[in-house]
């Protein structure tokens, strides 16, 4: 009997533990699909540049988190992810590409209770804005 009392207790651990694992594993995917939307969105934001080498475009630091940051609000991303933010934005050294890095946190299921602040997840993403004839 004791016996299996441990053995359900320990079969509903890990069926709990795999549940919490896939959850934030798909929560962390759904982010990584959400900063390559918004990325792709921010550096669309770019400036035309020309002098003795060509035309050329030029992404601002700026621009690009002011664009990251609506594209996230227009599609009500705060809604889908708790805690929600922009952690950093990095511009390529020609100022032609930008990495997104976003963060947010996630409340795994059965055992959300346990880590009240939800587990931390961030992803990058990167995009590059390309002139051609």
């Amino acid at each position: 009997m004791v016996l299996a009392i441990g053995l359900t207790a320990v079969t509903l651990l890990v069926i709990s533990a795999v549940m919490a694992a896939a959850a934030v594993n798909l929560k962390a995917r759904q982010l990584l699909a959400l900063a390559d939307s918004a990325v792709v969105a921010a550096v669309d934001e770019f400036e035309f540049h020309t002098d003795e080498q060509g035309a050329q475009l030029v992404l601002s630091g700026n621009q690009v988190e002011q664009a990251a940051s609506t594209y996230l609000s227009d599609v009500h991303a705060e809604d889908r992810f708790a805690g929600l933010h922009i952690k950093s934005v990095v511009l390529s050294s020609d100022r032609q590409g930008a990495t997104l890095h976003l963060g947010a946190s996630v409340s795994p299921p059965i055992v959300g209770w346990i880590i009240p602040d939800g587990i931390p997840i961030s992803v990058a993403s990167s995009a590059r804005s390309i002139l051609s004839r």
